[in-house]
C-alpha cells in the first residue's frame, strides 16, 4: 500500500471532521495486552473482531495501512482532515497511526486527568503528534473540578492543549450520569482560560448547562457530532435546526465545530455530514459563518493545518 504524502494546509470550501473514533484488532490487541483488567467487552471483541452494540467487524490492518485507509475513507466522504481519539495512553500504533497519517488524519490523546503521572504523561503524547485531549468524565466516572485533576490542567494550560469532553448521555454500559453535567467544567475552565474545552454532541442532553458555563467562560465551545439522538430524550421537543440557532445565538459561530461521531466499524456517517451542512444552509448559515464551523475553527483551535 503506497504512502500518504503530506496534507496541505486546508482551504474555505474544505471540510474537517472534528470528532471521530478509530478501533482495529491490533489497537485492541495492544490494548488488551497492555491492561490485564481491562473490560470483558475489549477481549470478546479481540477474539470475535468484531465491536460495538452492532457487532461490526473490526478492520484488521497494521497501523501504516490504517493510516491510508482511514484517509482514503474521509476522501471519499468529502473532507479534507479528520480528528481521531485514542482508546488508551502511550499506544505504539496510534503513534505509529499518527506518523503515518501525514496530517491527513489527526489524533486526540486518551488521558485520566486524576492520575498522578497525568501531566507528564500529556507531554509525552503531545510530543508524540496528538493533538490535544480527549475527556470522559460520564464514561471513566470522575469530575474534571476534583482537585487532583489541576497538576494536569496547569500542565495543558503550559503546552497550549485543547481538549474535547464527553458530559451527558452515553451508550457506553460503564457510564454514570451522576458525572455528565458539564456545570463542573465551570471552575475549571474559568481557572484555564489558556485551554480550549470543546463539548461534544451539543452537551448530549446537557445544552442548557452547557451554554450557562460558555456564557461565564469564552474558551468553552461546542461540537455537532454524532446522531444528536438525545433530542428525543429531553422533555420538549427539539430540533437539530432549531439547536443550532440557539447555540449559534448565544456563543456565535466561531465556537461550534462540526463532528459526525464516526467509527471504523461501519461506514463514514455521511449522512450525517449531509444533515447538518443542510440544516446550517436551511437557517441561513451565510459561507463565511459556515465555513469556521465546518473547517476554520477545528483547524486553529487544533493547529490541524501545521
Amino acid at each position: 500500500m503506497p504512502s500518504l504524502q503530506p496534507a496541505g494546509p486546508t482551504q474555505p470550501g474544505d471540510a474537517i471532521d472534528t470528532h471521530c473514533h478509530l478501533f482495529s484488532v491490533r489497537l485492541l490487541e495492544e490494548y488488551v495486552e497492555a491492561h490485564p483488567d481491562v473490560a470483558p467487552r475489549f477481549r470478546q471483541a479481540v477474539k470475535e473482531r468484531k465491536f460495538g452494540r452492532r457487532g461490526e467487524t473490526l478492520p484488521d490492518l497494521p497501523a501504516d495501512e490504517m493510516a491510508v485507509w482511514y484517509a482514503e475513507r474521509i476522501r471519499d466522504a468529502g473532507l479534507a482532515k479528520a480528528l481521531v481519539v485514542s482508546v488508551f495512553p502511550e499506544s505504539a500504533y496510534m503513534r505509529e497511526f499518527i506518523a503515518a497519517a501525514a496530517g491527513h488524519v489527526h489524533a486526540l490523546c486518551n488521558v485520566d486527568p486524576r492520575d498522578p503521572g497525568a501531566a507528564n504523561l500529556l507531554e509525552r503524547e503531545m510530543a508524540a503528534g496528538f493533538k490535544g485531549v480527549k475527556l470522559l468524565p460520564v464514561n471513566r466516572c470522575f469530575r474534571l473540578s476534583d482537585p487532583a485533576c489541576r497538576p494536569f490542567f496547569e500542565k495543558a494550560a503550559e503546552l497550549g492543549a485543547p481538549m474535547i469532553v464527553h458530559y451527558g448521555v452515553t451508550v457506553d454500559p460503564g457510564g454514570d450520569m451522576r458525572y455528565a453535567d458539564p456545570t463542573d467544567l465551570s471552575p475549571v475552565a474559568r481557572d484555564f482560560p489558556e485551554i480550549t474545552f470543546v463539548i461534544a454532541h451539543f452537551g448530549a442532553g446537557y445544552l442548557d448547562q452547557l451554554l450557562k458555563v460558555a456564557y461565564q467562560c469564552p474558551n468553552v465551545a461546542v461540537d455537532t457530532s454524532g446522531t444528536n439522538n438525545w433530542m428525543d430524550f429531553m422533555a420538549h421537543p427539539m430540533t437539530l435546526a432549531g439547536v443550532f440557532e440557539q447555540v449559534l445565538g448565544a456563543i456565535g459561530p466561531e465556537r461550534v465545530l462540526f463532528g459526525t461521531d464516526s467509527g471504523s466499524t461501519a461506514p463514514y456517517r455521511s449522512w450525517i455530514k449531509y444533515q447538518q451542512l443542510a440544516t446550517l444552509d436551511s437557517i441561513g448559515v451565510g459561507a463565511a459563518r459556515k465555513d469556521l464551523i465546518v473547517r476554520g475553527n477545528a483547524a486553529r483551535i487544533f493547529k490541524l493545518d501545521g
